[in-house]
């Protein structure tokens, strides 16, 4: 599989790279560039994996199977193939933001949330201030998040005076996460955030809001998923637009516009 994946990464949209030494920091202040904190030398290591996406109709039958409860999940619960949807009855309301990964992890553990224990809270794209506000919790591999669509849960929350009341999640879910070769080190942050600037992907006077390291889909073929670790960074301009940009963290290629492949069987 790791062979098809080569053969079919075809994606980068590099448009130059630079050797200059002048650093990171120095050239995002020349342009007004505001982040927090320093961006990390530190360089992981990281996987291609394969994982596969779940049938939630299917794995709700067998959790039911496994509980010998037949009414697990019954009510207020609509699938679509990979995709579940629970309307949340319970009463789960956060008074206190700082509170927020406690709570949703304590709701992951205490509710009836298929495989809770094995999602995280991702601080980063939940939010509270959007016209939606929700909350994302997501799968990880040897303590890297996935952050991809096909392997989370969403909370919808409502604000309702003081406290955000917890209305519904939608839930994807893959099942055996394996390396498709050896570990590979990783391009850091300091890196990666040079090659977006050289890319012209961080506009003058705008401010980087956060970036994390993750692991993205790239690739589905014969109904498997191919994830590579790649680093997401989140840039708001002096307008308040906020742009999400991606860079391969084995290759430090930018892939923001790159889309998923798919290859079936010949």
């Amino acid at each position: 599989m790791f062979s098809i994946y080569k053969a079919a990464d075809g994606q980068d949209d590099v448009v130059y790279r630079s050797d200059q030494q002048i650093p990171i920091e120095d050239r995002l202040a020349s342009e007004n560039i505001t982040y927090h904190g320093e961006f990390s030398e530190q360089q992981h290591n990281g996987y291609y994996l394969s994982a596969q996406p779940i049938d939630m109709q299917e794995a709700l039958d067998e959790e039911r199977e496994r509980q010998n409860n037949s009414d697990l999940l019954d009510e207020q619960t609509s699938i679509d193939g990979q995709t579940l949807t629970h309307n949340i009855t319970e009463e789960n309301a956060i008074t206190d933001t700082s509170q927020t990964e406690t709570m949703v992890e304590q709701f992951l553990e205490e509710n009836q949330v298929l495989f809770g224990n094995e999602y995280r809270y991702l601080g980063d794209v939940s939010s509270f201030s959007e016209e939606y506000p929700s909350l994302v919790a997501v799968q990880s591999y040897e303590g890297i998040p996935i952050d991809d669509s096909s392997s989370r849960i969403e909370i919808e929350l409502s604000e309702q005076d003081d406290r955000w009341e917890f209305e519904n999640y939608t839930q994807t879910y893959v099942s055996d996460l394996i390396p498709l070769r050896e570990a590979m080190p990783l391009y850091s942050e300091e890196e990666i955030m040079n090659e977006l600037y050289v890319n012209n992907k961080i506009p003058n006077d705008s401010e980087i809001v956060w970036s994390h390291l993750a692991y993205t889909l790239t690739l589905k073929v014969r109904g498997q998923n191919v994830y590579i670790p790649a680093w997401i960074v989140a840039v708001e301009d002096e307008d308040g637009q906020t742009q999400i940009e991606k860079v391969n963290a084995l290759t430090n290629c930018v892939i923001t516009n790159s889309s998923v492949q798919t290859v079936e069987n010949s």
